[in-house]
């Protein structure tokens, strides 16, 4: 047993004067990240910044902009939204965005560094005077890497005392991302350094991807070594006797005494850390396969059955109606909205976006306020307002969705389970979750909101939510929504393992120096094995 502690001890030295820098680095980024995250332009501020929709500007039907678009492949998606105040029809077509004015059905080609600063002005009019063309990125920067956004990205600052850079997509002229000195700094402190984000590595994907993984792995190897040793050397016989439990001295009993206490959580920390780059194909896709979703959206968005044009649409929305009008959309908007976003409160505002979207076969228009709330309406009749889908709808997709395989179980769920959840509150409930009797273990939860499928989980996957999200965040039923609780355990193991990564730099910094012979580096005298057995 000593011979084979001792050759543990020497791998654990190395791996350790390798690592010790980089587990110091993981932890105090990962504190940051309890709190940052990278720079976004969220989907409520783009919402809450686009222009109100116009319906008399509106001069196009969904089917006449795709015959003057001529587009070919029928598209996945289509969006009506505004660009500088104009309307435009978006089609998501083979993977890309194409933006057609909806008054007159031209195609934007590529919008301009001056007009790009015209959008930004639009959006942020209180920056108007200030706002400044920065420069044209065809190379992703660091705060766009894997982001997919149309075309080369045309950066504006808005020169305010933020210093904030507004990211407009130059073939779909929408604002993509949105970062100031604060976001950058700590986007920076936290995921760029707990992900080896930076840009020259992070563009070799490979390079990148292999690092992460066989490091993570050279980790995991390291802390169980640790934990090992560190067990072998805990005596609780030299405890009762009155004598220290660890037969160190110096950093090396701090290092002792905090890897028997954070080395559990170091090891599961990085070994779910690996697991988050799906490696040796181990994979955590959730998403909906092509064919369910065919088999409920259909295969592209048919505008020809859309036969109630926008224009009635928003006119059924407008708001001039009275109190009563305002108050009876506001309620149909919580009814679809019900506990999502914690009930938003408020009345349905101005519509800054519709979407077309069909289910089953019937076209609807979704329809979005400033605040995100949303309205679903028929548009092959009426229209007509839709309280989100039943119960015995969502049923009939299912079996469209999966068809000749049986239904194990079909839970109607009010509230998040294990699988389907969100910390914010932001995913819409209620869902139907059908679990099928198919050789995957397939689950699927459909929307009530908008009839889709929202999560597809397998029995391969559901254990990589657990070793993943439950491990790596502590993400647990109860635990990760309990507020102060969990922020304060995470932050405690953080701290912990922090504490434990500087141990081991100051240890190897000895090292590296030659000062080994130190007293840190003394074994207590009391110690059963040999001095060379340790160091």
């Amino acid at each position: 047993m000593k011979r084979a502690i001792a050759l543990l001890t020497v791998v654990h030295r190395y791996l350790g004067l390798l690592f010790c820098l980089i587990f110091a680095v993981w932890f105090a980024s990962g504190i940051v990240m309890v709190y940052a995250r990278m720079p976004e332009y969220g989907a409520a501020e783009r919402l809450a910044r686009l222009a109100p929709l116009d319906a008399a500007a509106i001069k196009l039907t969904p089917a006449q902009a795709l015959d003057q678009a001529a587009l070919g492949d029928a598209p996945s998606r289509i969006r009506i939204s505004t660009l500088r105040s104009r309307p435009v029809y978006r089609f998501f077509v083979q993977g890309e965005w194409v933006t057609q004015y909806a008054d007159d059905g031209s195609v934007l080609e590529r919008l301009t560094p001056d007009a790009a600063v015209d959008v930004v002005r639009d959006a942020f009019p209180a920056e108007r005077g200030t706002a400044r063309f920065v420069e044209t990125l065809r190379q992703p920067d660091q705060w766009t890497i894997g982001m997919r956004a149309g075309g080369p990205l045309h950066v504006v600052s808005l020169g305010d005392a933020a210093a904030t850079n507004v990211y407009v997509a130059s073939d779909t002229g929408e604002i993509v991302l949105k970062t100031d000195r604060s976001s950058r700094f700590w986007g920076y402190a936290g995921p760029v350094m707990h992900w080896f984000y930076f840009r020259p590595l992070r563009v070799k994907g490979e390079l990148w991807y292999n690092l992460i993984v066989y490091g993570s792995a050279a980790g995991c190897v390291l802390a169980i070594i640790g934990l090992i040793i560190g067990t072998y050397r805990y005596s609780l016989s030299r405890l009762r006797a009155g004598v220290s439990a660890t037969p160190y001295v110096g950093w090396l009993r701090w290092h002792h005494y905090a890897g028997l206490i954070f080395g559990v959580i170091t090891f599961t920390w990085l070994f779910s850390g690996m697991l988050s780059m799906e490696p040796w194909g181990i994979s955590a896709d959730a998403a909906p396969r092509r064919a369910q979703v065919v088999a409920i959206r259909g295969d592209g968005v048919d505008a020809a059955r859309f036969a109630i044009a926008p224009q009635q649409v928003l006119e059924t929305l407008r708001i001039e109606h009275g109190l009563e009008a305002r108050a009876e959309l506001t309620r149909r908007a919580h009814a679809l909205d019900r506990e999502s976003n914690a009930e938003q409160g408020g009345q349905f505002g101005a519509v800054k976006e519709i979407e077309l979207i069909q289910f089953m076969d019937a076209p609807f228009y979704r329809a979005q306020d400033q605040e995100g709330r949303t309205l679903l309406l028929t548009a092959d009749r009426g229209p007509a307002l839709k309280d989100g889908f039943t119960e015995p709808e969502l049923r009939a997709a299912a079996d469209a969705a999966m068809p000749g395989t049986g239904v194990q179980e079909a839970a109607w769920l009010t509230r998040y389970d294990g699988y389907y959840y969100d910390r914010a509150g932001e995913r819409p409930l209620p869902v139907l979750r059908v679990k099928y009797a198919d050789a995957d273990g397939s689950w699927l939860y459909f929307s009530a909101r908008d009839g889709g499928v929202v999560l597809r989980e397998t029995a391969s996957v559901r254990p990589v939510r657990w070793l993943y999200h439950g491990l790596h965040s502590l993400d647990f039923p109860g635990f990760y929504q309990s507020g102060w609780l969990w922020y304060a355990v995470m932050i405690t193991l953080c701290v912990g393992g922090l504490l434990l990564s500087m141990t081991s730099v100051i240890i190897g910094w000895r090292v590296l120096r030659g000062r080994r012979s130190e007293k840190m580096f003394r074994i207590s005298s009391e110690a059963r094995p040999a001095a060379s057995d340790y160091y």
